[in-house]
């Protein structure tokens, strides 16, 4: 007996992972979103510089290290499918435009101090 196995589409997948990945309440939690989201091989540029994937990690973990949660908004989501038949039900390309409300844990002027990150992120 086979089981059929249903997938989100993939800008929904990278949709959920870019709020959890944001949203992680530790660094193990983070490592483990980081680790189902990333590849060994993946390619980064933040501002036109070139990130090893090491980089890239810790430069995530620092916007959200100490921090009490965030509110994720998707801009704008570009779902492109792969061309093809039923193997390729669930890969291809999109592009995401969001902006993080990262709240801190300490209170300024009785409000919770928080940080904003705009990133956009291609998957292929």
């Amino acid at each position: 007996m086979s089981v059929a196995i249903a997938l989100p589409p993939l800008d929904k997948w990278v949709q959920d992972h870019i709020g959890a990945l944001y949203s992680a309440k530790d660094e193990q939690a983070f490592d483990a979103e980081f680790e189902r989201v990333f590849s060994q091989h993946v390619s980064v540029r933040v501002n036109g510089k070139h990130l090893s994937r090491a980089e890239y990690k810790k430069l995530l973990l620092g916007e959200i290290k100490g921090d009490s949660g965030a509110d994720v908004q998707f801009n704008s989501v570009i779902a492109v499918p792969a061309e093809g038949g039923a193997e390729t039900i669930g890969t291809g390309s999109v592009g995401v435009s969001f902006k993080a409300v990262i709240s801190g844990r300490l209170f300024v002027f009785a409000q919770r101090e928080s940080s904003t990150v705009n990133s956009s992120l291609n998957v292929v």
